[in-house]
């Protein structure tokens, strides 16, 4: 071996050593939350019944296929319970699958988990974070994925605070408009006594402008600790339908325990124009320290559409599968029975096949609308104890010469419209020609090469069968020139690049058909040369184009095809490119250039390239 193979081999070598020491990232395959953010004091300790809850659910269906191995790392906290205690606290939580979870301790901060997946069902891993605040400020949990396909993700899970009191809320709410639950809000002394014995104090509770309070018939306050049971609301709730609540009550404390004021069976309602995300209250009042507390989710939709992948479909074809496309609900029962979900797509796109992918709660019972290019599902019932959701994919019919994003729109039902793009339109070939110009009435006129390339393998296909009643010939590619053109002579055809199998020629004077004996295995080039050309006298000026089609890449054509008829479109080409332009102009449109000069009695007239003078 040379010296120089012996260096290029050494460099593989090493190359190949530091790939594997690089670590591999999993695609992120789990949907990661807290189930609620509480203020607390700095020094407080989370039990199994008051912690907040990390939840990590699986994403689809079997994207967990071995043992996931992670990580769960704090700040701001350490953990208080031992392994075998939060492995025993994560297996009785409800709604709780995964399998075999262990769970060791690494440091005060830091544990490592895993599971092994639930067959045949969505993986759910919830766990109580046991712990115990380290000071005032923010708590976090990060789940660092390791080698597992669990998403990485830093997720806050209580704030410490060192004012007099502490508020929390029980849970924080998803809404659309208005909140059908709403969580209970808790005012904490941090330490017994801090809350003095007075009456008329006074608690302020101010939600984000374009939000409102609805003090429901259930609404009340009650005390709990040291504040119990002498302690007692004056008057009423006051502030329904407005931004702020005003809370008026007398303060009788006893006994040693730390005090709690607790506010329950109000909602929250948004103005059309409100903004979505999150919902903040402002705390203020008579001794009590001022916090800003997460209390809802304001969301967009009643319901929201999504796709898994927004994957390519080919112009020409009938038969493109979408990615599984749902509708579900943000809010169990927030679709509307007894009324129509409605999908539309553009009017170059025809559905010809939906396929239920594991819809719940819902009667899958698609119905296409006249236009092909539309469908509904009507909502039968709903429930709301659970949400529902419609799964389901699509074929799809693309107009030959349509290209770019497939937006579907959904509305109806109580949800409110969003676009979504569900497939990018792609053409199967590209068309390269250098144009050239032309003149009427000349024989073996030589017209620029014709260079056809597949965009992708398989995309010229003469084994892809015809949508019934489709017109053509599945094997063949043509290429057709304008009225007045024609071929003197037969073509030079081609397969410059690539593994496509062509038959010898098929030749007309305005028609080149090239048969498909093999379709590729890797991206073809078709070069067509030599082309010699023939325009009738009667061709205008102006550009003119060759188009690019045949039953080989457009597989959808029917020329009596109107928007209702199944899967068809009256598109027989996918592209349509410059040729040349036809610069001489045709018998008949010859046209006279007459020059006068001032001061004299005779006058020029140019026609057909000759000068006449005349008087």
């Amino acid at each position: 071996m040379s010296i120089k193979s012996r260096k290029l081999f050494a460099i593989i070598v090493m190359t190949a050593m530091i790939l594997t020491l690089l670590p591999m990232t999993a695609f992120a395959a789990t949907d990661n939350s807290i189930d609620r953010v509480p203020s607390v004091a700095p020094d407080h300790t989370f039990t199994a019944g008051t912690a907040p809850i990390l939840r990590i659910a699986e994403k689809n269906e079997g994207d967990m296929t071995t043992t996931q191995t992670f990580r769960l790392s704090l700040t701001n906290a350490e953990w208080a319970a031992d392994p075998t205690r939060l492995k025993t606290e994560a297996e009785q939580l409800p709604k709780v699958n995964a399998q075999n979870i262990l769970i060791k301790e690494l440091s005060k901060t830091l544990l490592e988990v895993s599971f092994n997946p639930k067959a045949n069902e969505k993986t759910v891993f919830r766990l109580p974070l046991i712990t115990k605040m380290k000071g005032a400020g923010e708590a976090t949990v990060s789940v660092e994925s390791w080698d597992s396909v669990i998403s990485s993700g830093t997720y806050p899970f209580a704030n410490a605070t060192s004012g007099a009191t502490i508020a929390s809320i029980s849970k924080v709410e998803t809404f659309a408009r208005s909140t059908k639950a709403f969580g209970t809000i808790l005012i904490d002394e941090a330490n017994a006594g801090t809350l003095s014995a007075e009456n008329n104090k006074e608690i302020r509770i101010k939600l984000d402008p374009k939000f409102k309070w609805i003090i429901t018939d259930d609404a009340k306050v009650s005390f709990s600790g040291r504040l119990s049971p002498n302690s007692a609301l004056v008057g009423n709730i006051a502030g329904d339908g407005e931004r702020e609540l005003i809370v008026k009550y007398n303060a009788v404390p006893a006994g040693d325990k730390r005090g709690s004021i607790i506010i329950e069976g109000l909602q929250i309602r948004a103005e059309r124009d409100a903004p979505y995300g999150d919902v903040y209250a402002d705390i203020s009042g008579t001794e009590i320290t001022n916090q800003e507390l997460l209390v809802a989710k304001y969301i967009s939709y009643s319901a929201e559409a999504s796709v898994e992948e927004v994957k390519d479909v080919v112009a020409g074809r009938h038969n493109n599968k979408t990615a599984k496309i749902t509708i579900e609900e943000n809010l169990a029962g927030a679709l509307i029975a007894g009324r129509e979900l409605s999908v539309v797509l553009p009017d170059w796109v025809k559905v010809t096949k939906l396929t239920n992918k594991g819809s719940s709660n819902v009667d899958f019972n698609p119905t296409k609308e006249s236009s092909k290019n539309a469908f509904y599902f009507e909502v039968k019932k709903t429930n709301v104890n659970t949400k529902s959701k419609y799964v389901f994919e699509l074929e799809l019919s693309v107009e030959a010469d349509k290209t770019g994003e497939i937006v579907a729109e959904f509305f109806g039902a109580g949800m409110e419209k969003q676009e979504v793009v569900i497939a990018n339109a792609v053409a199967p070939v590209t068309v390269e020609i250098n144009p050239t110009d032309l003149r009427i009435g000349l024989q073996n006129q030589e017209a620029p090469d014709i260079i056809i390339t597949e965009n992708a393998r398989d995309r010229i296909d003469g084994d892809g069968d015809l949508f019934p009643d489709a017109e053509g010939n599945k094997e063949y590619l043509t290429i057709g020139l304008p009225v007045g053109f024609e071929f003197t002579s037969p073509p030079t055809v081609e397969v410059i690049d690539g593994n496509l199998e062509l038959a010898p020629l098929a030749f007309s004077p305005s028609t080149i058909s090239l048969r498909v004996k093999s379709n590729s295995t890797k991206p073809s080039t078709i070069k067509i040369s030599n082309i010699k050309l023939t325009v009738n006298r009667s061709v205008p000026e102006g550009d003119f184009d060759v188009q690019v089609g045949g039953g080989a890449i457009v597989k959808n054509h029917n020329k009596d095809a109107t928007s209702s008829t199944e899967g068809l479109f009256n598109k027989g080409w996918v592209v349509k490119t410059l040729l040349g332009t036809v610069i001489t102009p045709a018998p008949g449109e010859i046209r006279a250039t007459t020059t006068f000069t001032i001061g004299s009695t005779t006058y020029t007239v140019v026609e057909a390239a000759e000068a006449v003078e005349k008087t």
